[in-house]
């Protein structure tokens, strides 16, 4: 027998030992979920080809894997230009705790304009933050998301083919998926839905996002991993082998060759300010229209238009988001500054027009511009002018929304893109232009449908039109 100092040093190395084991497994031998058996799956790196149509405009890279400490991430990174200015890099990233239920720790999203940081945001820990330059803003907010529900659609075809009924039984279902929303910072859910293309299954799986604004389709392969994207049927996103075959487009010739978009029209138009009904011709050489509910070859406008408003819209158009910090003091101080003494919505949206019109100084700029920037500098060009009108109308309660289009510039005897702004009121969309402090409309603003805006825009170099009528 040994003795009793010996016994007890075995004793503590017998415990050390164990403790050490336990550990290890607790390391190695962690009961292992779907979801992070599927997280593992998805590891590594791949790039993507970003096309706007047929024309190459960027790359897409995600990166999936563990941290150092064992924690599950998820990064990506956008480039792309559209034109001669500078060049967006948008990256995300979001990682979930290594142990079940595997909740989110912290989702980044950070912006830039070539190298320049144009806007960050941080969720975690019940809280979004927001940088702009100097500028930040803290407050609680929704980050309750765990890796599963994050996961959701890859769990559910993981298990619907598993079974070996996936054809029979996911053709047609609908799930719901959580996710990360940077702009409305929170999270929210999507729909998505496996699509009715049945022979692609099981090899590969065709899915489609519900949404109200825009299609989204993703097309999966085997282990689930994005071979092909589609958004709105304007951007596509192609699997590609590595990061040269993925940077093609910094070879290709620009979406937007030059700042200026402009059509030209046949004949001046006069005191355009006073036009109530206008048509135009559109001569172009594709046999189609150049935004939908138009005809191929004509445009009709009215004065002062009145558009019903959905609900939905509505909603959307109430938002606080990055893009519009409707919440923001000093936002709410200067659209209380900008009405005071006003009750009636419509001369409240009067007012902010008057207002952002004489607090701005028009500025062109090719970069990406904030809120804040613009709070700051007091300057923009007008896409500027309609986002603060967004966010101080949205302060006051009033439901707005920026919007893009076509205005005739006499000056140039041409229409030109421009932005500017609707308001609902009375559950009817009427619209604005603080750049121009004009609170009702002319007949020579055409709106571009929102899905439709940059398709229109990137067809206008070859587009003329011709008066047909013009009644004031």
């Amino acid at each position: 027998m040994k003795p009793a100092r010996a016994r007890g040093w075995y004793l503590w190395c017998a415990v050390l030992a164990c403790v050490a084991l336990a550990a290890i497994a607790a390391t190695f031998l962690r009961p292992t979920s779907q979801a992070a058996t599927i997280a593992d799956r998805l590891a590594g790196e791949r790039w993507y080809v970003v096309a706007f149509r047929h024309t190459p405009i960027g790359h897409f890279r995600t990166r999936n894997n563990r941290t150092a400490a064992g924690d599950f991430e998820f990064r990506t990174e956008l480039r792309f230009k559209l034109g001669p200015g500078e060049q967006t890099r948008i990256e995300d990233r979001l990682v979930f705790h290594r142990r079940p239920p595997h909740r989110l720790l912290i989702a980044e999203h950070a912006s830039f304009a070539d190298d320049a940081p144009q806007l960050q945001i941080t969720l975690g820990n019940g809280y979004a933050e927001t940088t702009a330059g100097d500028e930040k803003q803290r407050k609680p907010t929704d980050t309750d998301l765990t890796l599963a529900e994050y996961l959701t659609v890859e769990r559910w075809l993981a298990s619907t083919f598993r079974s070996g009924t996936g054809e029979d039984s996911a053709n047609g279902d609908v799930v719901h998926a959580g996710t990360v929303d940077f702009d409305r910072l929170a999270i929210v859910t999507q729909r998505w839905r496996v699509s009715e293309n049945g022979e692609t299954l099981p090899k590969s799986v065709e899915i489609t996002k519900e949404d109200d604004q825009r299609t989204t389709r993703v097309v999966l392969d085997q282990n689930h991993v994005p071979l092909r994207m589609e958004i709105g049927n304007l951007f596509f996103m192609q699997r590609v082998a590595d990061e040269t075959a993925a940077r093609i487009w910094e070879q290709s010739a620009r979406l937007f060759a030059t700042n200026g978009t402009q059509v030209p029209v046949n004949e001046h138009i006069a005191n355009a300010e006073a036009l109530q009904h206008l048509v135009l011709a559109v001569d172009h050489e594709r046999d189609e229209a150049i935004w939908p509910g138009a005809s191929a070859t004509q445009l009709t406008a009215e004065a002062d238009p009145r558009v019903p408003a959905k609900e939905e819209d509505i909603a959307r158009a109430r938002a606080i988001t990055a893009s519009f910090p409707a919440d923001d003091s000093r936002v709410q101080a200067l659209a209380a500054r900008a009405v005071a003494g006003i009750e009636d919505q419509h001369a409240q949206a009067d007012a902010l027009t008057l207002f952002v019109h004489h607090h701005l100084r028009y500025h062109d700029s090719d970069s990406a511009r904030t809120v804040y920037d613009t709070l700051r500098e007091r300057r923009g060009d007008c896409t500027e002018f309609a986002d603060l009108y967004t966010t101080l109308a949205r302060a006051i309660g009033l439901p707005a929304r920026t919007v893009v289009g076509l205005v005739y510039r006499a000056d140039e005897q041409a229409f030109a893109a421009h932005a500017w702004n609707e308001v609902a009121i009375d559950e009817t969309w009427r619209g604005v232009d603080p750049t121009w402090g004009a609170t009702r409309l002319d007949a020579t603003h055409l709106r571009l449908p929102d899905d439709w805006a940059l398709a229109a825009l990137a067809q206008l170099p070859d587009i003329k039109f011709r008066v047909l009528e013009a009644h004031y």
